[in-house]
């Protein structure tokens, strides 16, 4: 396998993506479900991640089974390799996994800032920065220019905070307590070009 570039077996075409940040506990869970053109039978599915946790990881076929998955996430190559019951066969797939990050201190990936307000309070900051290479720090996935997709982003957040990203809200909605944010969908893109900033912000009318 190529050490520099991903496998070309495999190219994302949609990310439906579910990040819940907590602020007060610099930490954050996700979800996501990405859409898979599979150009040639494959025994393992290779993507980038990076300082996150895989807590479950599963395809589904055309047909609608669904295939559980053993995940290996290696740091240093900062590649989560997924291995199906089975080899896979060319068509369209659907990769749903589940995993929890830590908002880092460091500038880079899904970080955190902290900082203080106008009134003295200290107040914490949510912020990406994923060029060229940290959205696999973020959510699992295929983390070079050249693999581009559609992003719909979808944020659960504190009721008090605001929350935004690269393009405009479709809805809020409050669920279990919490500001449920929905944007609408970017153009096809590569993955350091998403963004998202979630705070206490002044957002203009």
């Amino acid at each position: 396998m190529d050490p520099y570039r991903l496998p070309s077996s495999i190219i994302p075409s949609r990310y439906d993506i579910r990040l819940s940040p907590d602020l007060d506990a610099t930490a954050f869970e996700g979800q996501e479900t990405i859409a898979l053109d599979v150009r040639e039978p494959i025994e393992e599915v290779v993507l980038n991640a990076a300082e996150l946790e895989i807590v479950t990881a599963e395809l589904e076929d055309a047909d609608g089974e669904r295939w559980p998955c053993a995940a290996r996430l290696d740091e240093t190559t900062e590649r989560l390799h997924l291995s199906p019951p089975r080899p896979l066969t060319p068509g369209t797939w659907h990769l749903s996994l589940s995993f929890r990050g830590t908002l880092n201190d460091r500038l880079r990936g899904f970080y955190r800032v902290n900082y203080q307000e106008p009134d003295g309070q200290s107040a914490v900051l949510a912020a990406t920065q994923f060029e060229s290479t940290d959205a696999r720090r973020a959510f699992p996935c295929w983390d070079e220019p050249s693999f581009k997709a559609v992003f719909s982003l979808t944020l659960t957040i504190d009721p008090q905070l605001t929350a935004v990203a690269n393009t405009s809200i479709l809805s809020e909605a409050v669920e279990n307590g919490l500001k449920v944010i929905r944007f609408a969908d970017t153009i096809r893109m590569s993955t350091y070009l998403v963004a998202i900033v979630v705070g206490r912000l002044a957002i203009p009318p």
